[in-house]
Parts: C-alpha cells; structure tokens; sequence
C-alpha cells in the first residue's frame, strides 16, 4: 500500500504566497525596464549616496553568489528559487520605500550568508526557519568587521520581516538582529589617541591649504580648493557639498533681545547659511556658517558660481535639445562635414578626437589628405560617454557642475558636455593618485619630516568637530583663509581652542597683562607653586558674551548656569567693544526686569523678594564688568579677573 503524504496548510500557503510574491514583484515598474530573471540588473533607473568616479551611475545590482566583484571569479548567480525571493524582496521594497543603491547591496550580501542555510532545501526560502537567520549573522560577524556585520544583521531582520509579513515560510519567524553595534567609549588610550589622529589633517596640510587657496590659478584647481574651503566652513559630508543646489545661500536677519540687531556701522545684521540636504535619514536644512567664516563661504560659492556657470547654461539648453549639443557650428546643420582644422577650431579638441571615439571620417581629397566627419556624428561622439548625470532636480540647478575631462591633468575638456564633480576628483586634488600629483605636491609643500602631504575630504568634519568640542578655531586660521592680513579684521573672537586659548592667558599673566583677583592669590603663592596654580585654574578657556570662561566643563557643569558676571571663574577682555555691547545690553534688561520685580515686591507677590534679590545682584555684577570697560588705567587687551564679586552685599534701590 502507498502512503501518499499531502502537504499541509500551511505549506501550501506558504508556496502559494511565495509564487504571488515574486509575480507582484515582475510586474512592479521600481529599476525600470529590468528583465526579471538576469542575474545583473544595469542600474539605469538606481540612485547612488555617492558622486562616483566616471561620473555614471554604479554597476547595478548583482543576485549572484559571489558578488560580481573584482577577483570574484566567474559569476555565479543564485540558484533558484532562492535567486527569485531575493529579487522580489529588492524590488518591493524599493516599490514601498524607495532608498540608495548601497542599501539594497547591503541586502543582497546578507542573504548571501543566508544562502548556505537552505542547500538541504533545494534553496527553497519557504523552508526558512528563525535558526537559519541566527546561523547566517554569526557567519557575518565572523566574516566581517564588526560594523559591516552589524548593517548586515539589520538587512536580515528586514528580510525576516517581509518573510513573516507575507506568510512565505512554513513557520512563523520572529527574528531580531542578534548583533549589536560596535561602540567603544575608549577616548584616552594610546590606540585612541592613534586612532583619532589618523581622523584629523595634519598640521602641515593645515598650514599649507591656505596657502594654497591664494596662488591656485587654473580654474579647475580654482573649482576644487573652493569646495575644499566650503568644507572647511561647514564640516559637510562630501556627498552633501558636491550636490549643493545652485541657489544654497541663504541670509536671515539677526535678533539682539527679540529686536533685530545691528553692526556696528549701523547697517542691519544677519547671519549666513549654505542650504542643503544633509544624509544619514535628515532632510534639507541650513548650515549656518560661523561670522569668522562667511567671507570665506561667501567668496567660494562666488567663484564655484561663476566657473560652471558656462556648464550651467549648457545643462538648461539641452533640457529642450537632449539629443544635441549647445555647439551652433555644430547642430546647426548636423549633415555638414567639418574638416580637422575647422573642428579644432571650434571645440579646442585634437583631430585625434575623431579616432578615439570612432567618429566616421570622410576624406576631403585636399592636397595634405585632410579629413571631416559630419557635425551630427561628432555631437554624438561628444555626449556618448557623457549624458547629463540625474538627480533630484534638473543638472542646471546643482552648484558643481564640469566638463567631461574637466578635471584632467592632460586632456581637454569637451566643449557642450555636462557631469557633476565627483568626490574622485576631490580626492585626487588632495590626496593625488597613480601617475597623478596632488596639489601639495604641485607646489612643492611636504610634512616635517619630508613625507608627502595627505588628507581627506571627510578629515576636515572630524576636524571641525573636534575644535567644536575643545572651544572654536584659531584667529590666525581664519585670517589666512579668509585672506586677511590682519586677524584684527575677523568678526569674531570665538574661534581658538579651549587649550590654546588658555595657554595664551598664562602667557599674558606672565607677561602682566592678566590683572585681578586670581593673580593676587597666586602672588601670595611660592615662587615654586605660582606656574602649577596657573596651570591647574586656567587649564582651559573659552569665550563667551562677556569675557572669557576659564570653567573645566569636563570636571562639571557650569555652576551658575551662564550667569557670567556673576562668576568667579570668568575674566573680562578689557576694552572688546563686542563684548561691553553685550553688558550693556544686557543691564538694560537686566533694569526692566528690576522695575516689574519692585512693584511685585511692593504688591506682596510670593517669591518676588527673591526675583528683585537676584536681578539687582546680577545689576551689580554687570556695573563692575562696565566699569572695568571704563577704567582708564587697564590698558586695553588686558584680562581682569573679578574673582568672587557675587559674594559682596546687595545693593538695593528700592525696598521691599
């Protein structure tokens, strides 16, 4: 007797769901016209985080169980009907939540860990289970580095998540990523130390860019050091600046006290910001360029504006000609035969061109041989390997746009053809390539020790948030790149680092030129101990609206909660116009909040005695910071310490 065992229920379902899955999947439009069943999918329709190297949009997406990469071997693509569910699940989910490219490589690769699990099965997914996912993160994270591990565990979850959702696999599945993200709250060993090093620029390319920045002369290298001194502002991603929209700059006006506020020569104030869409899940927003820095900002976006204006003009021409070229010689008549000298003529181009893009040639039957080959064939010699890159909005309205070779060293850029500057081309400015010097090398600028200069497009952000933490940039710096001789002439004075910045105030109480409270206690000190007192109570400094704040923020909070005038750690800059403004400004509220607390104290208001209390202490604290502003006697430049001036007694105008 045969026993004949049916399938059950659930494994009908499964199967069933599995085949309507994958058909929902043919029939969705998400890539384009891919054909279903290839292992490659051309990425035509994809979008990239990043401005690749040529240029084009990357190489598609690879089912296969190798992953199609250089030394990969032959390609090997997903034996069926596995290969199927994992082209479903990338297709549907950029139908519901269309994402980058790199996403649905990073899910690609987890199921490729996963595939192993279902040989048993004839790599049949409906047999998957919750240990299968287990099996496939623990071969990740012992292939790869902790955090690729990690984004591959999230990539199985989502995969586990669709499988459940459409009831694919015999078994329900309640699968969560089993990796957890690598952190380490290391900041003081040695090997952090190290690390964080590599992270920053060296103070040599420091030294040297600004340099730079003034004896670039060649528009191409005028393009890149201006997107370099835009990183230096705004410590972007490098994928955030090169998609820049043309109209990023962005003005606001300034508010003092809810008013609007002005400079000093009476004109309104504002502030400036470069527009963007910023990465990692936000959206556009405004980067506010510090005041140091918005001439710098101001004149990079002026001559990036001005140098791809011309590439600008051609990207809008062609959205209404997309099959020619803004060349008048050339798309006027596309059948007219244009000789070698007349095409060099026209374009800047070697006759050369003609033969490296197999362009059809005629010959004249001149005397020297000469040839021509017909304008519509070269227009489309000339946008062959160069189509207007897509992106979010049309190619005239982004910030950096170039020539196809616009960027190389020996060949010329093709006239009427349109790309976007690639993060490759940064990298080469800076860092330099095979056969290629970077722009240290150019001119000639090396590390101490003789080694070559380098650094990176994503080492300034580091940089940038770095100085954030330790207190602001250096005056100095933000002189030689805004072009200054002077660093008087900076805006603002908040812009040096919370070390150098109070090694600089020990080194102006050696000099005398700190006077106040904390010199006296030290003077009354040994010899021996004054030098470690100093060290110890001006370890660090940063600036505020009123002085300087010599506060350890990493040992606590601020005590007083930015009561500056009131602080015995808080020194007054002597004769900084910015800064007796702000005192005097704020008295004036200061008073107004003194009247309406009279009358409440006079009404018998609960708690007003000690709202009046406090307003007229900081009234005090504020006369003595105005009052060192107009002692004639501390020569300007000079830093007072007030020292514990909170403590005296409160002077009352009115009574209770």
């Amino acid at each position: 007797m045969n026993v004949i065992i049916l399938p059950s229920a659930r494994e009908r379902d499964a199967r069933t769901n599995l085949t309507a899955f994958i058909d929902k999947a043919r029939q969705s439009g998400a890539f384009g016209p891919v054909v279903f069943q290839e292992a490659v999918w051309e990425a035509v329709a994809l979008r990239t985080k990043k401005r690749v190297t040529a240029g084009k949009v990357s190489e598609g997406l690879h089912f296969l169980t190798n992953g199609g990469g250089k030394g990969a071997g032959a390609p090997v693509p997903f034996p069926e009907p596995f290969g199927a569910f994992v082209k479903a699940v990338v297709r549907m989910r950029e139908t519901w939540t269309p994402t980058a490219i790199e996403n649905h490589r990073v899910l690609i690769r987890a199921c490729r860990y996963l595939l192993p699990e279902l040989e048993q099965f004839g790599y049949d997914p409906t047999y998957l289970i919750a240990d299968h996912f287990d099996a496939a993160a623990r071969r990740a994270l012992e292939q790869l580095s902790p955090l690729t591990a990690y984004g591959t565990g999230k990539a199985l979850a989502h995969v586990a998540t669709i499988v459940s959702q459409y009831n694919l696999a015999r078994v329900r599945i309640d699968w969560s990523n089993t990796i957890r993200r690598p952190h380490s709250q290391d900041r003081v060993s040695d090997e952090a130390v190290a690390t964080r090093t590599k992270r920053l620029p060296t103070q040599a390319a420091l030294d040297a860019l600004p340099t730079i920045a003034n004896l670039v002369a060649e528009d191409r290298d005028i393009l890149r050091m201006r997107a370099i001194e835009l990183l230096v502002c705004g410590g972007w991603r490098i994928n955030e600046l090169l998609n820049l929209p043309l109209d990023c700059e962005v003005e606001e006006a300034t508010l003092k006290h809810g008013r609007p506020s002005e400079n000093d020569d009476g004109s309104p104030g504002v502030r400036y910001g470069i527009r963007y869409k910023a990465e990692k899940g936000f959206s556009w927003t405004i980067k506010w360029i510090p005041t140091g820095m918005v001439d710098v900002a101001r004149r990079a976006v002026a001559d990036i504006t001005r140098i791809t204006q011309p590439v600008r003009d051609d990207a809008l021409w062609m959205l209404d000609n997309p099959d020619s070229i803004n060349i008048p010689e050339l798309h006027r008549d596309p059948e007219r035969l244009i000789k070698t000298k007349e095409f060099e003529a026209i374009t800047g181009l070697k006759s050369q061109f003609f033969g490296d893009r197999s362009v059809p040639i005629f010959k004249t039957g001149g005397p020297r041989g000469e040839v021509a080959a017909k304008a519509g064939d070269i227009i489309k010699a000339l946008l062959r390997e160069s189509p207007i890159a897509q992106g979010e909005y049309p190619a005239h309205k982004y910030l950096f746009l170039i020539r196809e070779n616009g960027m190389h060293a020996q060949r010329g850029a093709l006239p009427g053809t349109v790309r976007h500057l690639t993060d490759a081309m940064i990298s080469n400015f800076i860092v330099g390539s095979a056969g290629v010097r970077n722009v240290f090398e150019r001119f000639g600028m090396f590390e101490s020790d003789g080694s070559p200069i380098r650094v990176t497009s994503h080492q300034f952000r580091h940089w940038l948030n770095t100085l954030a933490q330790e207190g602001g940039m250096s005056q100095e710096l933000i002189a030689r790149w805004s072009g200054r001789k002077d660093m008087a002439q900076n805006a603002a004075y908040d812009h040096m680092t919370g070390r150098q910045l109070a090694e600089q105030v020990r080194a102006m109480a050696d000099s005398g030129r700190v006077h106040g409270h904390l010199i006296q206690v030290g003077e009354g000190l040994p010899p021996a101990d004054r030098k470690d007192f100093l060290a110890t109570q001006l370890a660090t400094a940063h600036v505020t609206d009123l002085g300087l704040c010599s506060h350890d923020w990493g040992l606590a909070p601020c005590p007083v909660h930015g009561d500056c005038a009131s602080c015995g750690e808080h020194l007054i800059d002597k004769g900084n116009e910015l800064q007796k403004q702000a005192a005097i400004d704020l008295l004036a509220d200061v008073e107004g909040l003194i009247a309406v607390s009279v009358v409440e104290a006079e009404d018998g208001t609960y708690g007003a005695n000690r709202w009046l209390d406090a307003h007229v202490r900081q009234r005090n604290d504020l006369k003595a910071v105005l009052a060192v502003h107009e002692d004639q006697s501390i020569p300007d430049g000079t830093l007072v310490h007030l020292g514990q001036q909170a403590a005296e007694p409160v002077e009352r105008t009115s009574g209770r």
